[in-house]
């Protein structure tokens, strides 16, 4: 239902994308690790990492590769917004990469790929290296692990030629999401909290920084500073802070996602979590489940958007109509 829905939401955005022709090749993509140039309009996908293989088939390419998602993905790998994105464009299932902690050199070579695009992925040095033997390979614009969806969905559309669609991509699933949130309007100004428990006594606290919290800065809510007593972490997106300290979040509401129902249940049960202001209120959000997460908050693309975010949003629209309650 959560798809259907959100697919008769999209589809006036979408409409109006426009179908146009592949641009010129070469095409030459500057990103962390080098500069790729890419000769001619690649028909042999492979994408490693988080979120190009949505953008790819968003895009009208089949891939002829993916990786295996482990978080999400269930027993196959196939993440749900994936399957269901192939289906919606009649196509085939490409063949998902083993599930390794290492790049598996031999299993893409095997599919002979004209383009590697891994955008929003943790390649090293000798991993790119390694894979442009095989084919041009595109890597993150930045850091490892660091792209936005938007930056995610711009280097694939540059890769494929079709930088056009790519765009129209962006600002139709942007129009979308307002649209969503305009359904909810204590969303706009709210000062929110990027919370994650770590189940050590401290939880971490995302900042702006970090593509999870510009997800929803976009939208016209803020991110929150930092409490004093946190311990900025080395990445610099985020900081710890103890259970304790809690209560000494400076914003208006608690975003948080859990595998769980039970999980969320017994950490906002604690009695230091009790202590906070915006818990006593119910200015929080429980998000439930690995795959919304990984929707909303991990491997984010246009596809996992349609498929996610109407309920986030809603969530998130409770818990900032109780923040603003007196």
């Amino acid at each position: 239902m959560r798809s259907i829905l959100a697919a008769a939401l999209f589809a006036t955005a979408s409409a109006a994308m426009p179908a146009s022709g592949v641009e010129a090749f070469p095409v030459s993509i500057e990103h962390a690790l080098g500069t790729t140039i890419i000769v001619s309009e690649p028909e042999r996908v492979v994408t490693w990492g988080w979120s190009a293989q949505d953008v790819v088939i968003d895009l009208g390419i089949q891939p002829v590769g993916m990786p295996f998602f482990a978080y999400g993905g269930g027993d196959d790998g196939i993440l749900p917004w994936t399957e269901e994105l192939l289906a919606e464009k009649g196509m085939e299932m490409p063949t998902v990469l083993p599930n390794a902690s290492e790049v598996p050199l031999e299993a893409i070579a095997a599919l002979g790929p004209d383009v590697i695009i891994a955008p929003y992925s943790g390649l090293t040095e000798d991993e790119y290296a390694a894979l442009s033997q095989i084919a041009p390979v595109v890597a993150f614009p930045e850091r490892a692990w660091f792209a936005s969806w938007q930056q995610v969905v711009s280097t694939t559309g540059r890769a494929l030629g079709r930088s056009e669609q790519a765009d129209a991509l962006i600002a139709d699933t942007m129009d979308w999401m307002i649209e969503q949130r305009n359904a909810y309007p204590d969303i706009e100004g709210t000062v929110f909290a990027n919370i994650v428990n770590r189940n050590d006594g401290q939880v971490s606290v995302r900042i702006a920084g970090d593509p999870r919290v510009q997800l929803f800065a976009d939208i016209g809510m803020v991110p929150a500073g930092e409490a004093e007593g946190g311990a900025l972490v080395d990445t610099r997106i985020a900081y710890l802070l103890s259970y304790e300290n809690f209560d000494t979040i400076p914003a208006d509401m608690l975003l948080s996602f859990f595998s769980n129902q039970q999980s969320a249940d017994e950490f906002f049960a604690m009695d230091l979590i009790q202590l906070s202001p915006l818990v006593q209120k119910g200015a929080y959000t429980i998000l439930v489940g690995d795959e919304l997460t990984m929707a909303v908050s991990g491997a984010i693309t246009p596809a996992s958007l349609r498929w996610g975010f109407p309920e986030v949003i809603a969530e998130v629209g409770r818990a900032a109509a109780a923040a603003r309650s007196e």
